[in-house]
């Protein structure tokens, strides 16, 4: 693959990646739960923001979901393991995130909550 390719390559997935995102996002938000909808979009920009070597020799970068499925099709599941490595630290930060913006979501909630019921004794 020539570099022009490449780099055009990634550059179609990454808009397609946001624009997906963006869609997502808006869907989700109308969950019940806010926490819900974070975990799953925090989760959602992990599995398809996370790049990983083609060939461990190699320089060159794919989405890991895809190097992962790819080898785990083509060559063993034990090879498909060093793509999965760094697609679940991914995830795990991607719950990390979560409970930061659960935590934030719900002071901010709160004191919104607060802040109207001074207003409505005064």
């Amino acid at each position: 693959m020539e570099p022009g390719e490449y780099y055009s390559a990634w550059s179609v997935y990454l808009i397609a990646g946001i624009i997906f995102s963006v869609l997502s996002w808006k869907v989700l938000k109308r969950l019940l739960w806010r926490e819900l909808a974070y975990l799953l979009q925090c989760l959602l920009l992990a599995i398809i923001f996370t790049p990983w070597y083609v060939l461990p020799e190699e320089e060159i970068l794919a989405p890991a979901v895809i190097i992962f499925m790819l080898d785990l099709v083509t060559i063993d599941a034990t090879t498909s393991i060093r793509a999965l490595i760094p697609l679940v630290m991914a995830m795990l930060s991607a719950v990390i995130a979560t409970v930061i913006l659960s935590i934030a979501y719900r002071i901010r909630r709160r004191s919104q909550l607060a802040d109207v019921i001074e207003e409505e004794g005064a």
